[in-house]
């Protein structure tokens, strides 16, 4: 749905959720009616709140509706952390708004009607109580949003870890007071956020000032499409600036990623491996797998018997597990080597005499420790 600059997007299981919130909260079908407009209508508005926010700023808002709430995001020029915290404060505000508004409207007496009364209090109860809870420091919640925002815009980097933190503890605490009180809903939602937070407060353990640049990521994303589209030489022109300009964060992780997977693909075996080395305690799954290969292409048996397992787990196939044997052979580990060509032989279709016929078994392919996986 479209309203003048603002797109709306509902999705099937924010119905999903507000019908079984509803029926927690109402307890029989008028109940649950009651309450699916309360929360339709109560989490739109809000949402608006943060999106006519956004238009006064020039940016363009889409507001989505999801299972857990609403989301609200804007595209446009970069905005100033003073900017971004009036964006994420209107939502809260337009949520009192409607408080202020259904205790304006039980105070006047004009409405007489039971159920229209029942309806403009539950709005009331609902709205205050859902200002004061998502005003909590807590990520995703406005208020951890607030928080992040104003800690980012005094102390960088370092600002937006300690707010993981701080909305981690919170959350931790309302989650273990929840399920002491038998409210298991909102116990799971808030170890959910919890969990979250403290698993992105591990992930910016590496993350440099750097990230914050949106040029940069701009830059990155043109290179993993140019990547993508193996377009090799114009994504590597903008990776190898990437990696000059930032040195260290997730950004150049990322970059240095990517730009050994072009000479990988290349065969540059040494190049990959210098890349992926420089960064073995930040690897993620695919450079793993491709320093592990790189290793064995130039022969750095050290360093695949050192992925060996992880790059199995990761890539089960019958080249990682013949891979693991070499190396194994090749540093002279009879037992593992024997292992590891036994595990090669399971997928069938290898020349077994030909493999002890290579270099890498020449040390152990008289051992009996390795000699017994083969009998």
């Amino acid at each position: 749905m479209k309203i003048g600059k603002l797109q709306i997007f509902i999705h099937p299981f924010f119905w999903v959720f507000a019908a079984l919130l509803g029926f927690i909260m109402g307890g029989s079908l008028i109940g649950t009616l009651y309450w699916i407009i309360i929360i339709l209508v109560s989490v739109l508005f809000h949402e608006l709140g943060h999106a006519l926010m956004a238009i006064v700023f020039k940016q363009k808002p889409v507001i989505q509706l999801v299972a857990l709430g609403g989301v609200t995001t804007y595209q446009g020029k970069n905005l100033n952390h003073f900017k971004q915290f009036l964006i994420v404060l209107n939502g809260p505000f337009f949520g009192f708004l409607i408080y202020l508004f259904a205790a304006f409207l039980l105070k006047l007496n004009f409405f007489k009607n039971p159920n229209l009364l029942l309806l403009i209090s539950l709005f009331q109860i609902a709205n205050l109580f859902w200002a004061v809870v998502n005003l909590l420091p807590i990520l995703p919640l406005d208020g951890g949003q607030l928080l992040r925002i104003a800690l980012e815009g005094f102390f960088g980097v370092r600002g937006f870890k300690f707010s993981l933190l701080v909305g981690a503890i919170f959350s931790s605490i309302i989650a273990i007071v929840s399920f002491l009180y038998r409210q298991y809903l909102i116990g799971a939602i808030f170890f959910l956020f919890a969990f979250q937070s403290l698993e992105n407060f591990r992930r910016t353990k590496n993350m440099s000032k750097d990230d914050q640049n949106t040029s940069l990521t701009d830059e990155l994303k043109r290179a993993e499409m140019f990547f993508n589209s193996q377009n090799f030489e114009e994504s590597k022109k903008l990776l190898e600036d990437i990696i000059n300009k930032t040195k260290k964060g997730l950004i150049f992780v990322e970059a240095t990623h990517v730009l050994s997977f072009i000479y990988f693909e290349k065969k540059e075996f040494k190049k990959a491996y210098d890349l992926l080395i420089a960064i073995k305690d930040k690897l993620r799954n695919e450079g793993i797998v491709v320093l592990h290969k790189s290793a064995y292409e130039i022969e750095d048996f050290n360093i695949v018997v050192k992925l060996s397992a992880e790059a199995y787990k990761l890539v089960p196939t019958q080249l990682i597990a013949l891979y693991n044997a070499r190396a194994f052979a090749a540093i002279n580990k009879p037992k593992p080597a024997g292992g590891w060509l036994k595990t090669a032989i399971d997928f069938n279709n290898l020349n077994i005499e030909g493999i002890l016929n290579e270099k890498y078994f020449e040390k152990v392919k008289n051992s009996n420790e390795f000699l017994k996986f083969l009998r």
